[in-house]
């Protein structure tokens, strides 16, 4: 089972997401800030980090620079989930290199599983028929 460190401050997106990224057979473990993002990731060694930008403590930029930094966390998939923050930080969200970028306001749990599945390469469960 692949492990997603997810990292989001606001409890309503973490309901709105996690069971999705649940239910698709992943392991979700939440960080509330990017201080313990940064400290929860360097223990558990997820696979993917599920990052927001705009965070307390540390900003998801910070978080993001400090994974690409560390030697064993430099590979992990990172996807940035974010809105507001995107239009003021893009540019430094790109030059920090995350594997994919998703807007919450344009984004459904179902194209966010769907990302990562490609991320990680699984194929994940197969959808019903519309």
């Amino acid at each position: 089972m692949k492990t997603i460190l997810f990292v989001e401050d606001d409890p309503i997106i973490i309901q709105v997401y996690r069971p999705a990224l649940a239910k698709a057979g992943f392991r979700v473990e939440v960080a509330g800030d990017g201080l313990a993002a940064m400290r929860i990731a360097l223990q558990l060694r997820p696979d993917l980090v599920l990052l927001d930008v705009m965070m307390p403590k540390v900003d998801g930029l910070y978080v993001l620079k400090y994974l690409r930094s560390r030697p064993e966390l430099k590979h992990t998939k990172v996807v940035v989930l974010s809105d507001a923050s995107l239009a003021d930080a893009g540019k430094d969200t790109v030059a920090q290199n995350p594997d994919r970028v998703f807007l919450k306001s344009q984004s459904t749990p179902k194209d966010l599983v769907k990302g990562v599945n490609e991320l990680l390469g699984n194929e994940g469960p197969a959808s019903p028929p519309s």
